[in-house]
């Protein structure tokens, strides 16, 4: 039977991202074949067909660019991307000058939208490399911004793509919106690209921490802001056009939940706050980490706010609940900081990422943010290492074995049988041992076929 379903090469020196982004093409409905490296990726294209593929730059034996040439050599018309984790712009003319595309590793939706839209009803594949940028023309460079913003909300799991679908979907519609999340999770960067993607781009965005609203300054210059603006002549001309973040909104002292109550009841009857001016062009945004509703049932939180403000609801995943995405998200922000600092880091041992896949991540995205920005000052080499990382995530002690004949196990090894006795414990209940072992189910799927494949 011939095999219709296209084949994707990809080039990656790093394991991980490699596993990753193999996972994402099989669900595409794509053949993923691995190459760890450029000289692997040649001895594939030799004997297997090969209609796509996706080339890491940085390697250790062959870059990507003479990867790309090599197998272009083998296979003339064969489509090429040209995937790095430290934009540059002689890579990016170097690219577009062997015909093929060019993708930052923090940036990478882009590409996945290319391979979709190439698999439709059986068509070859089709990849032109972009004539500037990311190879879509913005209006504005408002617009702009809220492509980049739209680009650092990073994560390739399903929580994560429907997060983004349904911030693109809000962007479009007026209409008011609560945004859930933990400490760290990222609800500002969220509420910042609704704003740049929407009509009010061109418009303030202003953030307001509603905690500070204990000062009744704060509040007076939220008013203000809503009010009328003056021109050189002194004549009011305009009323604030934006979009205004109520942060914390949980923590609003009960007297200001009233005021906002009249700013909002003004708001939707088309009316401002004193004169004949137009009304306020405003879209409210509220974040909290907190489960409003129980708060309203316990008397803590106003419930007339709560109805006005409760519009539509976006929920912002825990890192905790999409490890997955770590590996991605210690790229990006080791191609940051490497900017940053000057360093020249270009991978995460094994070991920090057995111990991450065991962390909690309390402060999320931006805890491993600092984590990452810790690690690359630190680090003096290529790799981050559990040295670089802050005492709570790294082991205090290590148990000798009881045998002291028998052979030290390695941080790996223990890892698996820790894993193999949660499942014993559990009777094979996958659900529960994830729970025991602290990782999502998803991650202990992942870690039971690494096992899997080891012992074959």
């Amino acid at each position: 039977m011939t095999d219709n379903k296209k084949h994707i090469l990809l080039v990656d020196d790093e394991e991980r991202l490699l596993n990753s982004m193999a996972q994402r093409i099989s669900l595409l409905g794509f053949v993923p074949i691995k190459a760890s490296s450029g000289i692997k990726a040649l001895e594939i294209a030799k004997k297997t067909r090969v209609d796509l593929a996706i080339v890491d730059l940085k390697m250790p034996d062959m870059d990507g660019l003479v990867t790309i040439i090599k197998l272009k050599e083998m296979v003339p018309d064969l489509k090429t991307v040209l995937l790095t984790g430290y934009g540059s712009e002689k890579a990016r003319q170097a690219t577009e000058a062997l015909g093929a595309m060019y993708f930052e590793k923090d940036a990478m939706a882009g590409l996945w939208d290319v391979i979709k839209k190439s698999g439709k009803d059986g068509n070859v594949f089709m990849i032109n490399p972009p004539s500037s940028g990311a190879g879509i023309p913005l209006e504005t460079e408002a617009a702009e911004t809220g492509k980049q913003n739209l680009s650092r909300i990073i994560g390739e799991t399903p929580e994560m793509q429907r997060l983004l679908k349904n911030i693109r979907r809000l962007s479009e519609l007026d209409c008011t919106i609560i945004i859930y999340g933990e400490i760290g999770a990222g609800k500002e960067l969220a509420a910042r690209t609704i704003h740049q993607l929407g009509h009010r781009k061109n418009q303030r965005f202003l953030a307001f921490d509603c905690g500070c609203f204990s000062n009744d300054f704060r509040f007076r210059e939220l008013v203000a802001s809503l009010g009328p603006q003056s021109g050189d002549d002194n004549e009011m001309q305009t009323v604030f056009s934006g979009t205004i973040l109520l942060d914390h909104i949980e923590n609003m002292p009960a007297h200001t939940q009233q005021d906002m109550i009249q700013i909002l009841n003004r708001k939707q009857s088309g009316t401002v706050l004193d004169g004949d001016v137009p009304p306020m062009d405003v879209r409210f945004i509220a974040a909290t980490q907190d489960n409003l509703e129980k708060k309203v049932s316990q008397g803590r939180f106003s419930r007339d706010l709560y109805q006005k403000i409760r519009g539509i609801e976006l929920e912002i995943p825990a890192l905790r609940d999409r490890k997955e995405d770590i590996p991605i998200l210690c790229r990006y922000f080791i191609n940051r900081f490497n900017q940053t600092f000057q360093k020249q880091v270009t991978s995460v041992s094994d070991t920090v990422y057995t111990i991450f896949d065991a962390y909690a991540f309390p402060g999320n995205i931006r805890e491993l943010r600092h984590i990452i920005e810790r690690a690359v000052i630190l680090a003096d080499g290529r790799e981050i290492e559990p040295r670089h990382l802050p005492r709570r995530l790294t082991p205090v002690g290590i148990p000798e074995p009881a045998d002291k004949n028998q052979p030290f196990l390695t941080l790996h090894k223990m890892e698996q049988q820790h894993i193999l006795t949660a499942l014993k414990i559990t009777g094979g209940n996958k659900t529960k041992a994830a729970e025991i072992l602290g990782i999502s189910r998803a991650a202990l799927w992942r870690k039971l076929r690494i096992i899997s494949q080891q012992e074959a």
